[in-house]
């Protein structure tokens, strides 16, 4: 499978509960990316009031929307274990956060969908668990894994 120069070998794609310690679900990866767009974007909807993006306004964003408000908590916090786990240089909570709290005067929700956009554009991408997301949005759930009490 080719795409956009990015090769992916079908057969390390892990969909569905094949056994695999860690595995998801096409379903619940999509309910989890789902609601995180959804929730981005719907907040000022609902009267949220959004903090700038500097690092502790981001985890307190983070925290108060909760990973159960962006989708699938569980499902987010494991592509957050897999995404750190190939990329130990990011397994640092206060190193995420500053990655990616790129424009400090920003509101929180606008500097991660800039960031994601950013990121497809700039072909800036991961393979995690056979999925291709954007680097921000791994990071997002590395955030979101390390917030739960998994490191630093």
């Amino acid at each position: 499978m080719k795409n956009n120069g990015l090769r992916v070998n079908p057969s390390t794609l892990q969909f569905g509960s094949n056994g695999a310690a860690g595995a998801l679900s096409r379903r619940a990866l999509l309910r989890a990316f789902v609601g995180l767009c959804g929730a981005l974007s719907l907040a000022p909807a609902i009267g949220v009031s959004e903090p700038s993006s500097g690092g502790v306004e981001l985890e307190n964003w983070l925290r108060h929307f909760g990973a159960d408000f962006l989708g699938d908590g569980a499902a987010l916090r494991r592509i957050g274990a897999a995404y750190l786990a190939s990329h130990p240089t990011e397994r640092n909570r206060k190193r995420l956060v500053r990655l990616l709290s790129r424009e400090e005067s920003t509101p929180v929700r606008l500097n991660l969908v800039g960031s994601i956009a950013r990121d497809w554009f700039e072909h800036d991408i991961v393979v995690v668990q056979g999925w291709v997301l954007a680097r921000t949005e791994a990071r997002i759930c590395g955030v979101l894994h390390l917030m739960d009490g998994a490191g630093v």
